[in-house]
C-alpha cells in the first residue's frame, strides 16, 4: 500500500473512530436511565474515543525509538490501518461523510416548510465592560476564539403549516429552549434574552425544557425570567435537567409568574378567534399521569369539545419525541434538547447530539405528513461553548401555505 493511501485510510480510520463513539455518547444521552450509570458510561467512551489513538500513537512512537528509524512509523502505521477495527472505522468514517453531507445536513430545514428565515446577530454581550459568565471554567471557555456562547441570535422564520386556520395566519410565536440556569452565564445574560424577546412583542412565548439545574438560580425564574410577556400567553414543559432538583418547585415558580404548565396533558384555548390545542411531553424522562404520556402506535386522544379543524400545538423536550407528536396529530411540534450541537463543522454540520437518532435533528425544521417540527438551538447550555451556533431566539411566524422554497442559513460564517 502506498503512502498516501496509507495516510488516507488512517485520515478516514479517525474520523470513523470519532463517529463510532460519539454516535454512542449521543445515544447515551437520548436515553432515560439512571444518571450515575449514564455519566459513567459517557466518562468511559470518552475514554475509549481519546484511549486508542493515544495508545496507538504511543506504540508507534516506541517502535519507531526501539527501530532506531522513522521509516517504521509508515510501516507500523500501515500494519495499525489492516488491524479489523481500523477497517471496520475505515468504513464507518467513509459512510459517515457521505450520510452527513450528502443526506442529512441537505435535509436539515424542510424546504417545503421554511419559507423564510432571517437572522439579527446581538454582539453586545461580547463588548460589555463586565461580561455576564462566573467560575474559571467559564472565563477558559470564554477565551477561546470565536467562542459564540455570549451572541443572541433571533432567528425569524416563517413556517408553513398545511392546517393553519385563517384566523391565526401571521400569528408569531417565540420559542425558546435550554436556558441551562448553573450561573455560569449570569443573570444579566438571560435579562438580555428576556428583554430582546420582549421587543419582539410575540403573540405567544414557549418554552420547552431545560431551564434550570441548580437550586441556587431558582429567583431567576422569577427575575428576568418571570419578565417575559406574550399577548396569548405564555407556555412550557420542564426537560431532563430541570429533573435534576425538585422539579414541582420549578414548576410551582413558572406557574406563580403567570406561565402555564403543559406538563402531561392538553390545555384547550381561543386565540383571535380560532380554537387551539396545547399539549406537553416530556418523555422520555418523565412520564405523565394521563393517557397523554403513553408511548403507543395510537394517537393521543382530544378532548371532547375540541372542534376537529383546531390547531395542534405540542412542546415536548427532545426532538426524539417527533413520532410521538404524529401520532398525536398535531400541526407544530417545538423541542430543544439538541443545542444544535453547539459546534458545528463546515459540511459536517454538529457532531454531538443528545438524541437516539444522533445528529439527525440537532437544529432544523422537519416535515411528516401534516406535523412540523420545529428544533431550536436552544440558549445555553452546561458547557458555555459554541461555534457556527449561536443561542437562538426563534420566531416563527404561521403561515398556511407550502411550497418549495429555497431558504438558506442566514447566519454568517464566523470570521
Amino acid at each position: 500500500m502506498s503512502g498516501a493511501a496509507v495516510a488516507a485510510a488512517a485520515a478516514l480510520a479517525a474520523v470513523g473512530h470519532l463517529f463510532l463513539w460519539l454516535s454512542c455518547i449521543n445515544r447515551l444521552h437520548g436515553w432515560a436511565g439512571p444518571r450515575r450509570l449514564i455519566d459513567a458510561l459517557t466518562l468511559a467512551c470518552f475514554g475509549l474515543l481519546a484511549g486508542v489513538p493515544l495508545a496507538l500513537a504511543g506504540g508507534l512512537a516506541a517502535q519507531a525509538w526501539q527501530s532506531g528509524s522513522p521509516a517504521a512509523l509508515g510501516t507500523g502505521l500501515a500494519t495499525a490501518t489492516s488491524h479489523p477495527y481500523a477497517v471496520a472505522c475505515v468504513v464507518v468514517g467513509a459512510l459517515g461523510i457521505v450520510l452527513k453531507t450528502l443526506w442529512i445536513e441537505p435535509r436539515r430545514y424542510d424546504r417545503r416548510v421554511l419559507l423564510d428565515w432571517k437572522a439579527d446577530v446581538d454582539d453586545r454581550l461580547l463588548g460589555a465592560a463586565e461580561r455576564p459568565i462566573a467560575g474559571v471554567v467559564t472565563q477558559l471557555l470564554d477565551r477561546i476564539p470565536r467562542n459564540e456562547a455570549l451572541l443572541l441570535s433571533t432567528d425569524r422564520k416563517q413556517l408553513g403549516l398545511s392546517r393553519l386556520p385563517a384566523r391565526l395566519e401571521g400569528l408569531r410565536l417565540v420559542h425558546l429552549s435550554d436556558l441551562h440556569l448553573t450561573g455560569r452565564l449570569t443573570r444579566p445574560f438571560y435579562a438580555r434574552m428576556v428583554e430582546t424577546t420582549n421587543e419582539l412583542e410575540p403573540d405567544v412565548i414557549c418554552l420547552t425544557g431545560d431551564l434550570i439545574e441548580h437550586e441556587a438560580c431558582w429567583p431567576w425564574l422569577t427575575d428576568p425570567l418571570g419578565r417575559l410577556r406574550a399577548r396569548l400567553g405564555v407556555f412550557f414543559v420542564l426537560g431532563n435537567h430541570d429533573y435534576y432538583i425538585a422539579a414541582d418547585e420549578t414548576r410551582r415558580r413558572l406557574e406563580d409568574c403567570g406561565f402555564v404548565s403543559l406538563t402531561g396533558r392538553w390545555v384547550r384555548r381561543v386565540w383571535d378567534g380560532a380554537e387551539v390545542l396545547l399539549a406537553g411531553n416530556e418523555l422520555p424522562w418523565s412520564p405523565p399521569p394521563t393517557s397523554l404520556g403513553a408511548l403507543r402506535p395510537a394517537p393521543a386522544p382530544r378532548p371532547p369539545d375540541a372542534a376537529p379543524d383546531a390547531l395542534r400545538i405540542v412542546l415536548c423536550h427532545t426532538p426524539d419525541q417527533f413520532g410521538w407528536c404524529c401520532r398525536a396529530q398535531a400541526d407544530l411540534a417545538l423541542a430543544g434538547h439538541t443545542h444544535g450541537g453547539q459546534v458545528q463543522i463546515p459540511w459536517l454540520g454538529s457532531l454531538a447530539s443528545p438524541s437516539l437518532h444522533g445528529t439527525r435533528y440537532a437544529c432544523g425544521v422537519f416535515r411528516r405528513g401534516q406535523t412540523v417540527l420545529h428544533v431550536t438551538r436552544g440558549i445555553a447550555g452546561k458547557t458555555p461553548l459554541r461555534y457556527r451556533c449561536p443561542p437562538e431566539i426563534a420566531v416563527l411566524q404561521l403561515a398556511s401555505a407550502l411550497r418549495d422554497a429555497r431558504v438558506r442559513s442566514p447566519l454568517p460564517a464566523t470570521s
